[in-house]
């Protein structure tokens, strides 16, 4: 079995845990209006489903691999920017100590964790 297919597999696999998991850790905070501290295990979760389909696309090494990991990076810069800069004045508007620097730090993280894969899933059908 090749590389790619075994990454796939390892990928699909920790995509059906994570997820199942995730949506059970975060159900009840959601319903009673609360941040949900286990967010992460969600976004991680599909962001292994993203590295799935990915895997095929990713693992042969070549020009087309190249050109979607550089244009997926640029333009994940702009996210990343825009994500924090959005952050930086919802926390600055909105009244002292609504969210913590945990919660600003696990939105940031879930955002970055879903930005990057999703923007090579855009540019591997684009290319």
């Amino acid at each position: 079995m090749n590389k790619a297919r075994k990454n796939q597999l390892a990928f699909l696999f920790l995509a059906i845990i994570m997820i199942p998991m995730g949506i059970y850790l975060n159900y009840s905070d959601i319903v009673n209006g609360q941040f949900s501290e286990a967010i992460m295990c969600f976004f991680l979760g599909t962001s292994a489903l993203m590295m799935a389909y990915l895997s095929p696309h990713l693992y042969p090494k070549d020009e087309r691999t190249k050109e979607i990991i550089g244009k997926s990076m640029t333009a994940n810069y702009f996210t990343l920017f825009a994500a924090i800069t959005i952050l930086f004045l919802i926390v600055g508007a909105l009244e002292p100590n609504t969210l913590s620097a945990t919660q600003v730090l696990t939105i940031l993280f879930c955002i970055m964790v879903t930005s990057i894969p999703l923007t090579m899933v855009i540019y591997s059908k684009l290319i």
